[in-house]
């Protein structure tokens, strides 16, 4: 406990430098079948400073269940989607684009990748007594297969629900609500989750009543009801 009271003070004593003068204009970015096999993120610097960045792909292996892994191909041969440059410098003020180019565009499955924007900062000097937090951002890139299909179960018992999706293309479940059935002014909010293909979501309910749900798949979004 006292180690703990005493890192908290040093991170109230210290000064702090917040290095948050980045910013990108899409944090998803979907490849649709039959469309462009390229897309642009573009990234902003709002500070009075240089800014020079990395950006790294990850392939996404397992999305959404508990093995989900993340694994960097450095293989030329192996890449199905890259993101060029790898590194920016964008003056203050400035601007410049990503572009993530899909190389395979035939796909009987849905790939998915998880792109890094770091900001890369030069190293504190060693008597220096700053703290830094570097706030970078993360793309979540989708590339749906060539002919998506989606199927989204789901199984009702009591306060809990079970939804499975057992297509080959994500779903995004959001703006979840349930009310009481003893009063329909007595509401809760529940949980989004993105379901990928194969994945399964158990969720506890505040109520053994029905809810509703916005259901977001390859073919637009509607809202579902489930009883």
């Amino acid at each position: 406990m006292t180690i703990r009271i005493l890192s908290l003070l040093l991170l109230l004593v210290a000064p702090l430098q917040l290095l948050a003068d980045m910013y990108i204009d899409r944090s998803i970015v979907v490849f649709e079948p039959g469309g462009q096999p390229r897309e642009d993120v573009k990234v902003s610097n709002t500070s009075e400073d240089v800014l020079y960045i990395e950006v790294k792909v990850s392939t996404v292996i397992n999305p959404g269940k508990e093995n989900e892994a993340r694994e960097t191909v450095s293989d030329p041969s192996e890449l199905k989607l890259i993101a060029t440059p790898s590194k920016l410098v964008i003056p203050p003020g400035g601007q410049k684009l990503i572009r993530l180019v899909n190389l395979k565009t035939t796909n009987a499955e849905e790939r998915v990748y998880r792109i890094d924007v770091t900001p890369i900062v030069p190293p504190l000097a060693e008597d220096s007594s700053q703290l830094r937090i570097v706030v970078a951002y993360q793309i979540l890139t989708i590339v749906q297969p060539t002919t998506p299909h989606t199927h989204l179960e789901a199984t009702r018992t009591s306060n809990k629900i079970v939804f499975t999706n057992s297509g080959n293309s994500n779903i995004l479940l959001s703006e979840g609500r349930q009310c009481s059935a003893a009063d329909q002014n007595n509401c809760k909010d529940l949980a989004s989750r993105r379901l990928y293909a194969g994945n399964q979501w158990e969720l506890e309910l505040p109520f053994d009543a029905p809810l509703s749900y916005s259901v977001r798949s390859h073919d637009g979004i509607k809202k579902e009801n489930f009883k």
